[in-house]
């Protein structure tokens, strides 16, 4: 039996090592606060895609959720005065399992207040060139990639388009994804993570900035086109390594957000989820203008020792776990 062996050599855990140093001292040398935040939570993540783990705790209480990224947390941490912060961290995500993922994995998160999103990119840009010599990194809108991948407009997919584009290219969708009643970002989803992340970053990091409206999560919707989320994410060699956004203020428009995704998920036939009204009050309070990011840390590790798989760079992996 060798499954209490680790995935990761030890040779491999040492340059781990010296890559978590490089990314602390980066923000050391930027004034950047190193914080830590819990890891069990009262709430769970509301999100259509994303499924917290539940943790049992006593009869008196509720259950409580492991985080699926200290986001909300951070944000609070923000509202009271923390200034521009940083963390690398333990996240969990129920059903991701892969070459890329693990349920358990290492995130790094940071908010820069007073920044917006494009001043964050260049910062994500220098962090990356750092750890994986990436070099300068290229900039394309959400729409510009589907046109340039797929010559559609993705606010303007059709079924007919959607069935087309995944019969043109050998795709068998799901049975849910060919109904006329799905929502696009379904049929979205399916075709950037298919045919278009695979084809990303291949000599560069490259940035897919100005989501969909009805994909900003937690972010800011554009002031001159409200079609559009002022929301990110980077891509290097095929492999999304963060996803970032300018970040919404208004306690009341992110409530709306979470109700809309609890009815979403319940149309989807998953349970409605509790708000978490500790991080409402912290935006009711007044979080001051910042932008923020989450990236993959086993990831980039991952690429910057040229492993094939982010079981190579961790310790134990979840059957090993």
């Amino acid at each position: 039996m060798t499954d209490w062996k680790p995935g990761a050599s030890v040779d491999t855990l040492h340059q781990r090592s010296s890559l978590l140093t490089k990314i602390r001292t980066f923000f050391k040398n930027r004034n950047v606060l190193e914080v830590e935040t819990p890891s069990i939570s009262q709430y769970p993540t509301i999100d259509l895609h994303l499924e917290s783990f539940s943790v049992n705790t006593n009869e008196s209480e509720r259950l409580r959720y492991l985080i699926t990224s200290p986001e909300y947390h951070m944000k609070r941490l923000i509202s009271a005065g923390s200034g521009s912060i940083f963390q690398i961290c333990k996240a969990f995500r129920c059903d991701e399992t892969g070459r890329n993922h693990n349920p358990e994995f290492t995130i790094l998160e940071w908010y820069r207040v007073g920044w917006d999103h494009w001043r964050l990119m260049s910062e994500i840009e220098l962090l990356l060139d750092l750890l994986l010599n990436s070099g300068p990194a290229d900039y394309l809108s959400y729409c510009d990639a589907f046109q340039q991948f797929l010559d559609i407009n993705p606010l303007l997919i059709s079924q007919e388009q959607f069935l087309s584009i995944c019969g043109k290219h050998g795709l068998l969708p799901p049975a849910c994804l060919e109904s006329e009643s799905v929502a696009r970002d379904e049929w979205l989803n399916y075709l950037m993570g298919f045919l278009i992340e695979p084809n990303l970053g291949k000599e560069h990091p490259v940035f897919i900035y100005d989501y969909p409206a009805t994909q900003a999560n937690l972010a800011r919707i554009h002031e001159d086109n409200p079609s559009l989320a002022l929301r990110f994410e980077v891509y290097y060699r095929g492999i999304e390594l963060g996803n970032g956004f300018y970040e919404l203020t208004d306690a009341k428009a992110q409530e709306k957000r979470f109700k809309d995704e609890n009815q979403i998920r319940i149309r989807s036939g998953k349970e409605g989820l509790p708000i978490d009204n500790l991080f409402l009050s912290a935006l009711e309070k007044g979080m001051p203008e910042c932008s923020g990011v989450a990236m993959g840390v086993d990831r980039i590790i991952m690429l910057a020792l040229g492993k094939t798989s982010i079981e190579e760079v961790i310790t134990f992996n979840w059957p090993k776990s």
